[in-house]
């Protein structure tokens, strides 16, 4: 298989990310229903690693497994993994670069009501190698 190089896309910069998580906390303290955009909603994407989480072999623990969501956006897949239909009760971090994201993650997570310690969210760019990660060990 032959890889091709794919071309650069705003997508890909920090600049992007800052300015559309911005736009949504604006947008979000204006009318708290708007919680930014679900990414791959037109896949389902969510849903299905939910259900592939439900079904993996062996099974995961509903109260114990904790969860790292890498790239958080707006924490959307922890507060399905935590939610009734999720079932999930252990810890959660989201990490983030865009410290828009985290503090809109934050507020939607404060909103439904989850402790810090619970459903959490960082800033921290996995690619910055000069930065140690400071947290314990996840699933």
């Amino acid at each position: 298989m032959t890889l091709t190089h794919l071309a650069p896309s705003e997508l890909g910069t920090k600049d992007y990310w800052d300015s559309t998580y911005t736009h949504d906390l604006h947008t979000h303290s204006e009318t708290p229903a708007h919680t930014g955009t679900t990414w791959f909603a037109d896949s389902c994407a969510s849903t299905k690693t939910l259900s592939y989480l439900h079904t993996v072999s062996p099974s995961l623990s509903r109260t114990s497994t904790t969860f790292l969501d890498l790239g958080t956006g707006n924490g959307e897949m922890l507060f399905l993994l935590r939610s009734p239909e999720g079932g999930f009760t252990g810890r959660m971090l989201g990490i983030d670069y865009s410290a828009a994201s985290v503090e809109l993650a934050s507020r939607i997570s404060a909103e439904k009501g989850y402790k810090e310690t619970d459903v959490g969210f960082k800033e921290w760019d996995i690619l910055d190698t000069g930065k140690e990660w400071e947290d314990g060990a996840f699933d």
